[in-house]
């Protein structure tokens, strides 16, 4: 909740940090979004600001919110953020819509919801936010280092593990309907060509009850023993499909959130596979500020870490993770198997050999918590980095400290990447 002895205008009057104007001025040039705010009330050094951001906040989204409710045309970003669009038969902010799920705009979603909408409301905000998006990339190529690169193969380790669980459950489910229908043609010709039935005119009501008995039986029996396991193989199978189809997903996303926080300074690689390695890395980031391998997972429920230890919570309480789903584990696996392929351009170029690993949850409802101080270092005496998806602009400033990577060894690293696909 925010302070109840800040008053707004106090709030406005404090000096925002890196600049020498205050929060109400900037506020007032539209520099400051609430996006800002709402990241310098949670990781703002500065107490002060960090309340001041809080109470601003609060006051801001409730002006706009009565604004755009009015039917007013959006001005800004926040404004066009907060116009409300249809949503599966009802009704959610853009925001909401595009933001809760992966923190960055779905642009060509836009573009299409510009053309269909005929309110003047919903247009102006779609204006407004490719315009931004445009302005950016525009200021990227003006500034000499234009978009962010990025190299995909053309498949990836997801997508192999889709199309392999995909033809397993093609298999499963044929192979069933293969044998279903052999024994109804089996059976069709017994009934027709074999059985004789003038028997069956012989017999009294007793033996009627006990071949419908048996009958029922026998479909029972095929029940458990051949349609149950049978759901339970085609529900496994199609569990693990959503869960590769959505980490796919969750990298997407990902890779859509940096691209606009970095320039063409930076080169991304997705998926990338190197030394014959069953492992791959999800994304892999050459930038002047070092080598990042970042794991993305975009999973749900709640969870807890301490050092390299990874918990999640089921019905029994926290159960700790085995090493092969450990997201932080596997960070730190792909970062050692990187450096230690990177070494030689390193070694090159006389500059300090390390890769450093990053966790990304993609999803923004996911509950992660840090239990406890961690005991368990990596190498270097740090800390793992567990970033989420919405804070992602906000938590790459904090690696743009210095330059650690000369523009050589960036070039030879990128060469030696590009040549794994």
């Amino acid at each position: 909740m925010p302070s109840p002895f800040l008053t707004i205008p106090r709030a406005r009057s404090m000096i925002w940090p890196g600049s020498q104007q205050t929060i109400g001025e900037l506020l007032d040039q539209d520099k400051l979004t609430c996006k800002m705010l709402r990241q310098a009330s949670a990781k703002a050094e500065n107490e002060q600001v960090r309340k001041a951001a809080e109470v601003l906040l609060v006051d801001r989204e409730r002006k706009i919110r009565e604004y755009i409710d009015g039917g007013n045309l959006p001005r800004n970003i926040d404004e066009a953020v907060a116009v409300k669009v249809t949503d599966n038969g009802g009704w959610a902010t853009i925001r909401e819509l595009w933001y809760r799920h992966n923190d960055c705009m779905d642009w060509n979603r836009l573009h299409s919801l510009m053309g269909e909408t005929q309110s003047a409301q919903i247009r102006s905000a779609c204006v407004i936010l490719l315009g931004y998006h445009y302005q950016v990339e525009r200021q990227k190529i003006l500034d000499g280092k234009g978009p962010l690169l990025v190299t995909s193969p053309k498949s990836s380790y997801l997508l192999r593990k889709t199309e392999r669980y995909l033809i397993r459950e093609g298999l499963v489910i044929g192979a069933a309907l293969g044998l279903c229908v052999a024994y109804l043609l089996w059976y069709a010709y017994k009934a027709f060509f074999v059985y004789d039935y003038s028997s069956l005119a012989d017999l009294n009501w007793l033996a009627w009850v006990i071949i419908g008995i048996g009958a029922v039986l026998v479909l029972v029996a095929g029940y458990f023993v051949i349609i149950r396991p049978l759901d339970k193989i085609i529900n496994y199978l199609d569990s693990k499909i959503v869960s590769f189809k959505k980490g796919f997903e969750g990298e997407d996303h990902v890779v859509d959130a940096l691209r606009e926080s970095l320039d063409g300074s930076c080169h991304i690689f997705r998926n990338l596979h190197f030394n014959g390695r069953n492992e791959d890395v999800d994304i892999a980031l050459v930038s002047p500020w070092g080598v990042f391998a970042i794991e993305v997972k975009n999973r749900s429920g709640t969870f807890e870490y301490s050092g390299s230890d990874f918990y999640e919570k089921r019905k029994s309480g926290y159960e700790k993770v085995a090493d092969d789903s450990n997201p932080i584990k596997q960070a730190r696996r792909n970062a050692a198997a990187l450096k230690e392929f990177l070494d030689p351009d390193f070694n090159r170029n006389k500059e300090h050999a390390f890769v450093e690993p990053i966790v990304v949850w993609a999803n923004s409802e996911i509950k992660v918590y840090r239990k406890k101080p961690a005991e368990l270092q990596d190498p270097h005496g740090q800390e793992t980095k567990c970033w989420r998806i919405e804070d992602l602009s906000f938590e790459l400033d904090s690696i743009r400290c210095k330059k650690h990577l000369s523009e050589k060894a960036q070039r030879e690293i990128i060469k030696k990447l590009e040549s794994c696909y």
